[in-house]
């Protein structure tokens, strides 16, 4: 029997007793000190009646201060059932019969079990349901897990560190195993799981790299440290942009690569058109699309002007982008200096990445910290000043709130026009609202934990996962004898960047390309736009 059910029974019987010795007490006093000669059952009912705040007949009033006193303590009696006792005992008996039940099982075989919810859940989820795989989500609080359920999301109630949750969630027939906790139990997940099953690939998602030993020595078999490597990425990008001899150029084949080039104001671009910059013409460099005022645009006029709030997405050979990216470059100061807001992990990992490489930061941080330069609220003006945000060559925020990052974007871009801006944000759906308040390069947290763990659960070919865009790879195999013209991929938000044929790359490939048996197509885009492709193609 459940608790509540043994407290109704033990309640019910209590308030009957109660009734029963009431009654016996209140017939002695009407018969004793009233002189009423009414029967027993007949004040027993009057009793009920007072119990249930019915009334009292024709019993009332009262000649005696005993019985009036006694008919009061009633009255308080009643109160105290009707008004505290009766809903502490059938609340929890009303909630489960009106609330949906919780799903505590699946049917599902080899499937992916995700033990845990976060927005990176949330990225992979989709990443899941867009390329048609089974999962389900092991969700401990039974509020989140109705609230999935009703969303659409396949789930079992649970705590994932107890083996009978993982045996309900079928651990022994999934494929493999995502652990989305808190760090400090994760280690207890994998070792609940390495209890069900010996063989079943388990991958961690944890905020801090020192876990990653640990987690291997419980049984993981991989670690995903996604702050630690967004860091390590907008270190990148801060460095390529300070160092003439560095460059950001990712190659996704022999003689074929993508850079994000960003226009500042000195940048000797800055105010032309495309048409201008002979970007169009050129043979050996195209142009996949660019960022503009926040929005990203896959065809753009050749008539568009370029300004400082522009980031070019070019495709060619890495020696021809790298030779664009030395010509679009602005003159750097020789000293450069980096303000770093935010001492979280992605901000540690920046700090001692650009000062490993020689380059000055300054950390502001609402909590002090050894490392720490200037403590304070990075959306307040005066902090930034002295910071002396106005002398710096870069700002990167990291901070874990996208409202107060946002915040401080437009107040950092009102201090320093030409700043280049990088930003981490916490929820895809902010990243237009950072480029509109004046982000030069924005990364999401979810949709580069998203593509780390589509890259090793999954087996994905994803060529690049830590840019403003993902490129991915995918067989054509389904398109063959189609036009691009016929297929899916031009009402897509895809760019295809690129055909590979007989270990060749095809670039500006026309609408009436054809595709042929063992082609595979190079497509770039942002978490949603390639979902939605292969949500709505064949490929797989």
């Amino acid at each position: 029997m459940e608790r509540w059910q043994r407290r109704a029974a033990k309640t019910i019987g209590g308030i009957l007793v109660l009734i029963f010795l009431t009654s016996i007490l209140y017939h002695y006093l009407m018969v004793a000190v009233e002189g009423r000669s009414a029967g027993y059952f007949h004040h027993s009912q009057v009793v009920v009646e007072t119990v249930t705040g019915t009334g009292y007949g024709s019993d009332s009033p009262w000649d005696s201060p005993l019985s009036n006193l006694f008919v009061m303590a009633m009255d308080l009696g009643t109160f105290l059932i009707l008004f505290i006792v009766l809903p502490y005992v059938f609340q929890p008996i009303l909630e489960e019969t009106l609330s949906p039940d919780v799903p505590r099982t699946t049917d599902l075989t080899d499937h992916v079990v995700v033990c845990g919810y976060s927005p990176r859940g949330d990225r992979l989820v989709d990443e899941f349901e867009a390329r048609g795989v089974d999962y389900v989500v092991v969700a401990e609080d039974e509020a989140e897990a109705l609230e999935l359920d009703e969303a659409g999301v396949s789930v079992v109630h649970g705590d994932p560190t107890a083996v009978e949750t993982l045996y309900r969630a079928r651990i022994d027939e999934a494929a493999s195993v995502v652990i989305d906790t808190a760090d400090e139990i994760a280690a207890s997940v994998v070792l609940a799981v390495r209890e069900r099953s010996e063989t079943v690939r388990i991958a961690v998602m944890s905020r801090d790299l020192t876990f990653e030993r640990p987690m291997r020595y419980a049984g993981a078999d991989a670690v995903v440290t996604p702050r630690h490597l967004l860091g390590q990425r907008i270190a990148e990008r801060i460095q390529t942009e300070l160092d003439p001899r560095l460059s950001d150029v990712t190659s996704l084949g022999e003689d074929f690569s993508l850079v994000e080039v960003t226009v500042f104001e000195e940048s000797p671009i800055c105010g032309q058109t495309l048409a201008e910059t002979d970007i169009l013409e050129s043979e050996d460099v195209s142009l996949a699309g660019l960022w503009t005022d926040g929005e990203f645009v896959s065809s753009p006029s050749p008539d568009l002007e370029i300004d400082e709030n522009t980031v070019l997405l070019l495709a060619g050979s890495e020696a021809q982008l790298k030779a664009l990216e030395a010509r679009t470059a602005p003159a750097r100061p020789e000293e450069s200096r980096v303000v770093v807001a935010g001492y979280g992990e992605v901000g540690s990992t920046v700090r001692e990445r650009l000062r490993s490489a020689d380059i000055d930061c300054t950390v502001i941080d609402v909590e002090d910290d050894e490392d720490v330069d200037v403590v304070g609220d990075v959306t307040r003006e005066s902090v930034l000043r002295q910071a002396d945000l106005e002398t710096a060559t870069a700002y990167v925020v990291t901070i874990g709130d996208d409202d107060e990052a946002i915040l401080s974007v437009l107040v950092a871009r009102e201090l320093a026009a030409d700043l280049d801006i990088v930003v981490r944000v916490n929820d895809s759906e902010n990243e237009s609202k950072v480029r509109r308040a004046g982000g030069d390069y924005v990364l999401s947290l979810p949709d580069i934990s998203g593509r780390l763990l589509a890259l090793d659960v999954l087996r994905e070919e994803i060529l690049s996962y830590d840019r403003q865009l993902q490129v991915v790879r995918f067989d054509a195999d389904d398109l063959a004898g189609q036009s691009l013209a016929d297929t899916e991929i031009p009402e897509t938000d895809c760019i295809l960047v690129g055909v590979e044929r007989s270990g060749e790359i095809v670039t500006d490939v026309p609408s009436e390309f054809v595709f042929e048996p063992d082609d595979s197509l190079l497509l770039a885009g942002d978490d949603e736009a390639i979902d939605a492709f292969e949500s709505a193609s064949e490929l797989t």
